[in-house]
């Protein structure tokens, strides 16, 4: 390990070696599909690479693509037990832009991916973060689901007493008035 870090080192501080993130985050479910781009400098010809880290785990190549200035065409070469059923690498020679695109996500899928470009040094960038989770009620929307439940039980509570004790109270207030209607009369001369 301690030869490894050496040799970067020294193939960064002699320019060989640049390393470039522009970190972005991607959450998704089994069974989507996600897409990461990344830029490349390579200026006539050279590889381009995309690699997964998992968590705790060295980086591995999951796929790779030479690209020539004369812009032929080239054919993804996978690694490892990736297949071009689950990952499709492409890329754009006028725009200088690779993306990796994985079909159908699941758990496993999970990780930090990154390009690397060769042309006359090896460049990195552009790494993403891709977390799958599975489909489940959070915490969070539980208690929203109690709140809300709790909310429309004190709203219908409050429509269904008003709905039967005011009728009640214009009825009290209707015979009341009758009552006191009634004593009027009682007293007056006619």
């Amino acid at each position: 390990m301690l030869h490894i870090s050496a040799a970067a080192l020294l193939l960064f501080e002699t320019g060989f070696l640049q390393v470039v993130f522009s970190t972005a985050s991607i959450q998704t479910h089994p069974g989507q599909s996600v897409t990461m781009w990344c830029s490349h400098n390579i200026q006539v010809y050279g590889y381009l690479y995309w690699f997964k880290q998992s968590d705790g785990a060295v980086p591995i190549t999951i796929v790779y693509m030479l690209y020539t200035e004369s812009r032929q065409k080239a054919e993804p070469n996978y690694c490892k037990n990736f297949t071009k059923d689950h990952l499709v690498m492409a890329m754009d020679q006028f725009s200088k832009i690779t993306t990796l695109t994985i079909k159908k996500v699941n758990i496993s899928d999970s990780g930090f991916y990154f390009c690397g470009a060769t042309g006359y040094h090896m460049k990195f960038g552009n790494g993403t973060r891709l977390k799958v989770k599975d489909h489940e009620k959070s915490p969070v929307s539980e208690e929203c689901s109690r709140d809300i439940y709790f909310k429309l039980t004190l709203l219908f509570g409050g429509i269904i007493f008003f709905i039967c004790i005011v009728p009640l109270i214009l009825a009290i207030i209707r015979e009341h008035r009758r009552q006191k209607h009634k004593k009027g009369k009682l007293f007056s001369c006619g």
